[in-house]
């Protein structure tokens, strides 16, 4: 019965880190595709505008939604939502105009 015991012991402690290793890799990859923080980072690196503390959130927040608007668009061939920034479709590969 101890051998068990420790038995069930040592593989909770090798799989329960891996379980939430991989849960934790899961969590960071959908914070990143937010589109939260696609507009932040895209207004990060335009550098126009105020910045710092003296920014106004809803300022911010609202600028940011309008520029998220303006760069999704539909692609004329196929009508798929797609990012303005590329070139191509992601799904049908036509051109942007």
């Amino acid at each position: 019965m101890e051998t068990e015991f420790r038995l069930l012991v040592a593989g909770f402690c090798i799989v329960a880190p891996s379980l939430l290793f991989v849960g934790f890799v899961r969590l960071l990859d959908a914070m990143r595709e937010d589109a939260l923080v696609e507009r932040v980072l895209g207004r990060v690196d335009e550098g126009d505008g105020p910045t710092g503390t003296a920014l106004d959130p809803t300022t911010f927040l609202r600028s940011a939604g309008e520029q998220s608007r303006r760069r999704a668009a539909g692609c004329r061939e196929c009508g798929a939502p797609t990012a303005t920034d590329g070139g191509r479709c992601g799904l049908c590969g036509a051109a942007f105009r």
